[in-house]
């Protein structure tokens, strides 16, 4: 290819992802290795199930189409615009294409050799990531092909179709009595009635379960307004709603309905209702029908059984590809179900509990709601101060002991440094607990640093509200700008180095059980979050704990960081990822992998995810100077 060629190529490649990130040698290199191929309308560059061409494509110019062969009919999955990157996933996956990809007119396309694109993975950073963040994310290409369609009930879950709604929607005035809106519920057979104004924009709903809950059971005359008894505010979205976002959001937040309006907002009209039934599919192994399972049984080897079967969930999800942060929100919805089961059991068994307000804490991977696998339980209990402490407290220990028990049973085995609710050191008063707080906070031992740590991730999931907001409150006014405890809790954060040696090689364990294995959590992952836990506190943002919400509050807070911190949740996610298939595949808690068991690329992909690493801990050293009084 002469210069002139090379140059052209070069000069539009540069204004495109992941091309942008390539320094000019690195991308006149690329240039002058590219093929340029011309193509004929209905032209094919590589067919559905056709062997891997060793070529990566990019459109320069025309429209190619992106097709998968359904039953009976084509069906068009994405359309490719000049610039994007297509036919990916045939190098990362498998050696088969997912799609065929046509030229809809005539189009020039540059083909890029697979040894070209392995050498660009292996030596630049940000242009590997680009393609990890997508792993993450659930999308490992670029255009079109998304997970994997082998499976026709993950096609039908994971889809990202918009759903079909009911637009005709049964509603009522706030001012129509109980009785009016259960008649018009009879009238046309459904389960629900919407409230809403004159200008038909939704202010609750009324469902079957409410006028059993809050009419029938507790006497209220049928002619009060309905406005009494409604639940309000609703749930709203917008009609381009997809299945991931609405089984994500009745699972997370446990909605049987959800509300379509015109722009998705609660202060416009109403354009119809998605119930449960739209959505979820009454398969034995499908989130919902675990979580209902759960919920209808009082049995601790059903629940047990259910977590078993989202074990096998979980596996699926990642094969499939599914986004990280959709698969944690899932698995977190049917760990919280579990403790809520838990909870309800211990309290219906412990009657002197049930006039005690209290707070149940998800502490660590669990309260940052990233705990895939079943590790150990990390939990502690607040109880609203009463005038006997003591005697509280020993009631409480009966209620999270036996909680602990049963979720043992279930699989999350006891904490080996009894950090559990079950230990009367963390079944603490509301002032026992900001006392604690404050003590880690202004007396920073390295035990307090370890302390805050865990603790300071705590996600209240049951129980008070208020209680867990007055802790969070409580935390915040005590973390001071400047404090020596942000000092200390930096060289915390630094205690694990960027996990590459000066060789570039990873550091792995050199003695013990897991000789020669790498530690995945506490070279990769802790650095990260202990980072991501350091910079929030230090903003004043203790009720974020997921790692990468962290992050991206962080971004929101810190412009100019903004790249570093999206870099690192996606790392993060990646790594999260990496573990989770790790555990399955060795049928324990993933911590350990065994490198010999990775490909080059993967090795490589992951070595990547590490580079945030050195940069933020670049960034807390001098923010916090950790090197200051050593």
């Amino acid at each position: 290819m002469g210069n002139v060629i090379t140059d052209r190529v070069a000069f539009f490649l540069k204004d495109f992802h992941p091309f942008s990130f390539l320094d000019q040698e690195d991308l006149e290199g690329l240039a002058s290795n590219i093929t340029v191929k011309f193509l004929t309308t209905g032209e094919t560059l590589y067919r559905e199930g056709a062997s891997f061409k060793e070529e990566i494509y990019v459109l320069r110019q025309g429209n190619v189409k992106l097709l998968k062969q359904e039953e009976s009919s084509i069906r068009l999955v994405d359309q490719c615009e000049p610039g994007d990157v297509f036919g990916v996933r045939a190098f990362f996956i498998g050696k088969t294409y997912e799609l065929t990809a046509e030229c809809a007119e005539e189009s020039l396309v540059y083909a890029i050799s697979k040894k070209t694109f392995q050498v660009l993975l292996e030596h630049n950073a940000s242009f590997s990531l680009f393609f990890a963040k997508g792993y993450a994310s659930g999308q490992v290409i670029v255009r079109g092909e998304y997970q994997q369609e082998t499976s026709p009930l993950m096609k039908a879950r994971f889809d990202n179709q918009r759903l079909l709604y009911s637009r005709d929607v049964l509603t009522c005035q706030p001012s129509d009595s109980i009785q009016k809106a259960a008649q018009l519920m009879t009238d046309r057979n459904v389960g629900s009635i919407i409230v809403a104004d004159a200008d038909r924009r939704p202010l609750g709903i009324l469902t079957d379960t409410d006028l059993r809950k809050k009419v029938v059971s507790k006497g209220i005359p049928i002619d009060q307004p309905i406005s009494e008894i409604m639940s309000s505010p609703v749930f709203t979205a917008h009609a381009g709603l997809t299945l991931p976002e609405a089984l994500g959001a009745m699972i997370k937040k446990r909605l049987n309905h959800i509300v379509i309006t015109e722009d998705g907002q609660n202060d416009s009209p109403i354009s119809g209702i998605l119930s449960d039934r739209d959505v979820l599919v009454s398969q034995k192994n499908h989130p919902a029908a675990l979580i209902k399972s759960i919920h209808n049984s009082n049995e601790v080897q059903k629940w047990a059984d259910a977590r078993n079967a989202a074990e096998a969930l979980l596996k699926e999800y990642l094969e499939q590809e599914v986004s990280i942060s959709l698969v944690a929100n899932l698995i977190t919805s049917i760990n919280d179900v579990i403790i809520e089961k838990a909870l309800d059991k211990a309290i219906e068994e412990t009657p002197e509990a049930e006039k005690h307000s209290f707070s149940w804490l998800n502490l660590g991977s669990e309260g940052r709601e990233e705990q895939l696998l079943r590790t150990d339980q990390d939990n502690a209990l607040v109880f609203a101060d009463t005038e006997n402490n003591d005697s509280t407290r020993e009631i409480m220990v009966q209620v999270t002991s036996k909680v602990t028990e049963m979720l043992d049973m279930c699989g999350f085995e006891k904490c080996p440094a009894d950090m559990m609710a079950s230990n009367p050191k963390y079944c603490l008063s509301l002032s026992e607990c900001k006392n604690l707080f404050s003590k880690w906070i202004n007396v920073p031992d390295p035990a307090s640093i370890m302390n805050a740590t865990i603790f300071f991730d705590f996600r209240a999931m049951y129980g008070s509200r208020s209680l867990g907001e007055e802790v969070h409150e409580h935390l915040r006014r005590e973390l001071k700008p400047g404090s020596l405890f942000f000092h200390n809790l930096a060289k915390n954060a630094l205690q694990n180095p960027p996990p590459l040696s000066f060789f570039k090689n990873f550091l792995v364990e050199q003695s013990g059980e897991h000789r020669s294995e790498f530690d995945i959590k506490k070279r990769a992952m802790m650095p990260i979050s202990d980072a991501a836990r350091l910079l929030c506190l230090s903003h004043g943002m203790v009720d974020i704990q997921n790692t990468a919400e962290r992050f991206h509050a962080l971004a929101e807070r810190e412009p100019n960081n903004q790249k570093l911190f999206d870099e690192a949740a996606a790392a993060y996610e990646i790594m999260m990822r990496y573990r989770a298939m790790n555990g399955l595949h060795n049928s324990d808690n993933g911590r350990y992998i065994q490198l010999t068991e990775l490909n080059k690329l993967e090795k490589q992909m992951i070595k990547n995810a590490f580079i945030p690493i050195k940069d933020l801990q670049e960034l807390i050293s001098v923010r916090f100077q950790a090197n200051a009084f050593d």
